[in-house]
């Protein structure tokens, strides 16, 4: 296998809090696992609990508002504790949901008595109309009993807030997503299969609706006919997984061989690919208190009102209570701007990798968010969760280059099999790329697949393509196998 780009250190100092840090280091040392997926994990279950309770204000004029959900992951192959790392974090939102379940037991008590009243008052009413409409009608008791009637208002059946999903439908998404406006989470310990659901005849607005979610503060409408209609009035999406690397392999070398990239691998922005750790036997208990701080930050975050922590209210313009970077902050956040879009982005020819820099602005945004109301700090976002947030998004864009790597690998893994197969004779001199796509090799299976393995052969001086005359349309590309296949390593 070609060789990846090095994944990134991990320096909890520079990227967290200190009580983050603390609980970071001490569960991915005794479990051991890379600090890397506890850290990543925290980050999108912290920014979901928040989700579009409130926003951040990047410019101090225009109306643009950021929310903190994220999309996110963990890449290692299996026994490396992706599932236990992630588990450190997600028992925190279960945690809440296991709270939540107890208070709705007891609205419901509540709201079976209120619906009990309002259904004997709609009752008494109804039957004050009846008798003002019976014989000779009444009048001015109809009008009284029709006032009466109007003014009965049918109590709300309540719903638990709902922090995280792990496996439904995007129709039943969106009846939760429609009880809980400030957003949820959808986590799967296998991101793979949400990715490869998208993909699925007949489920096409999956996607959609994800992309949408990324957004964090847009409505959305699912229109069904056997379901009728459903507004969500504010769709905001976190979404976190664990994915190996032979899997997302395959995913993106599929995405970048079609022409079916609409940015939905991009939105994956924290996602990271650290190196594994070399496992040893460790035992001792965690440190004191740093469980427990962060327990109670999810608590915290689960109410909190961020307007009493500063944050503008809402407005009719700015749909969301917000937060603004101060002057310092904001000098930094311009600086780091323009380098990203004069500097980082021009220099970049993966276009995978350009595509997934031109939306690290709402990462830097929502990574200051997350950061500025977990510390608790009040008013406007200072410059260092500003530099904080400015070295979280260095350090993601070296795990997202590695990540990308594994399209380069798959492209030379691919030609190096087509290159066994020629050693074997499986292909005849002069052979076509539709030659190729007929065997239906794994990775070669589309012209575009092969068309670039066959690129990478020729560098390597295993074969020479050569145009010949079609009489019949476009001139037809012909390979030639070197004789001296045996002499070349590809």
């Amino acid at each position: 296998m070609s060789e990846l780009p090095p994944a990134p250190a991990f320096d909890a100092e520079a990227l967290l809090p200190q009580s983050l840090a603390h609980f970071v280091l001490d569960e991915a040392d005794r479990m051991p696992c890379a600090p890397d997926y506890i850290a990543a994990a925290l980050l999108v279950c912290l920014g979901s609990v928040i989700g579009a309770r409130c926003g951040i204000k990047p410019k101090r004029r225009d109306d643009w508002i950021v929310t903190p959900n994220l999309y996110g992951g963990i890449v290692g192959d299996p026994s490396v504790k992706k599932s236990p790392a992630l588990s450190t974090v997600t028992r925190f939102l279960d945690r809440l949901e296991a709270q939540e379940v107890e208070k709705l037991d007891a609205a419901m008590k509540v709201y079976e008595s209120e619906k009990a009243a309002f259904e004997a008052h709609q009752a008494a009413v109804k039957a004050n109309m009846k008798k003002a409409a019976a014989g000779k009608p009444d009048q001015d008791k109809m009008a009284a009993a029709m006032a009466d009637l109007q003014t009965l208002e049918e109590p709300e059946e309540p719903h638990a807030r709902r922090y995280k999903s792990n496996d439904s439908t995007v129709e039943k998404l969106g009846d939760l997503l429609a009880h809980n406006p400030q957003g949820m989470l959808v986590f799967r310990d296998e991101l793979i299969g949400l990715l490869s659901s998208w993909e699925k005849e007949g489920r096409e607005g999956d996607k959609a609706f994800y992309l949408e979610g990324w957004n964090g503060t847009s409505s959305f409408s699912i229109d069904r006919i056997s379901r009728g209609s459903l507004h969500i009035k504010n769709l905001c999406l976190s979404v976190f997984g664990g994915i190996q690397p032979d899997l997302l392999e395959r995913y993106l070398a599929g995405i970048s061989s079609s022409l079916d990239n609409d940015g939905r691998i991009q939105r994956f922005q924290v996602l990271v690919y650290p190196d594994r750790v070399a496992w040893e036997w460790r035992d001792r208990h965690p440190v004191k208190g740093a469980r427990e701080a962060v327990r109670d930050l999810f608590d915290r975050l689960a109410v909190f009102d961020p307007v009493q922590d500063g944050a503008a209210p809402a407005d009719d313009f700015v749909k969301l209570p917000h937060f603004h970077f101060d002057d310092e902050a904001q000098s930094i956040f311009i600086e780091w701007c323009t380098e990203l879009h004069s500097a980082l982005i021009p220099r970049e020819h993966n276009p995978l990798m350009q595509q997934h820099l031109g939306k690290f602005e709402k990462l830097f945004c929502a990574v200051a968010l997350i950061l500025h109301v977990a510390e608790g700090q009040i008013g406007p976002v200072t410059a260092a969760t500003a530099l904080r947030a400015a070295s979280w998004c260095e350090y993601l864009a070296g795990h997202a280059r590695r990540v990308y790597g594994l399209v380069e690998a798959s492209k030379v893994n691919t030609a190096r099999m087509v290159a066994r197969r020629l050693q074997q004779g499986k292909l005849l001199d002069g052979f076509t790329v539709r030659d190729v796509v007929r065997k239906q090799w794994a990775g070669v299976t589309s012209s575009m697949q092969a068309e670039g393995a066959l690129a990478t052969l020729e560098e390597g001086g295993w074969v020479q393509g050569v145009e010949t005359d079609n009489p019949t349309g476009r001139p037809t590309v012909r390979y030639y196998i070197n004789p001296k296949i045996g002499e070349v390593s590809a």
